[in-house]
């Protein structure tokens, strides 16, 4: 082998890692919004059952941010002063983008909601957990497909 045909399979194998690189940071990011998405409806399907259970409605209030939260109950000036059980992205890396402008919860025994939704955003995209009228959860993807979750219709 010469030193040019060495230089190039050097600088092949150096394109082909950081490719690499960049596809597994690409991924460890789209897994840490999919983690704390899962995290978020899991919060919300205890709150769903609490209210079910106890014949209680459920009101729902959030602040968007890197430090963002949701909670029940009152509304806080902060997610440093909210009382309670709450759903925070402090210190995970994924900002909550956004939460409805209008009320959302959950009702009582006939497991009814105020539809609504949340969106928790990184750089490896978005993802928007919907609440539907009839009390379901579901996740989608905002931009494009994420770890297999589909796009929001």
């Amino acid at each position: 082998m010469s030193l040019i045909e060495m230089m190039v399979v050097v600088a092949l194998v150096a394109m082909c890692t950081l490719w690499g690189i960049h596809s597994w940071r690409n991924y460890q990011q789209a897994l840490k919004l999919e983690q704390s998405a899962q995290q978020l409806r899991l919060y919300l399907f205890g709150v769903q059952a609490e209210a079910n259970n106890y014949n209680r409605s459920a009101v729902l209030w959030g602040i968007a941010g890197t430090d963002g939260c949701v909670g029940t109950g009152t509304s806080p000036s902060g997610c440093d002063n909210a009382v309670g059980k709450i759903f925070a992205t402090r210190g995970s890396g994924v900002e909550l983008l956004a939460v409805s402008e209008k009320s959302m919860g959950f009702y009582g025994l006939r497991n009814a909601a105020l539809a609504g939704h949340i969106t928790l955003k990184n750089s490896a995209g978005s993802l928007r957990i919907v609440l539907s009228v009839r009390g379901r959860l579901r996740t989608c993807s905002e931009a494009q497909p994420l770890l297999g979750i589909g796009l929001c219709q």
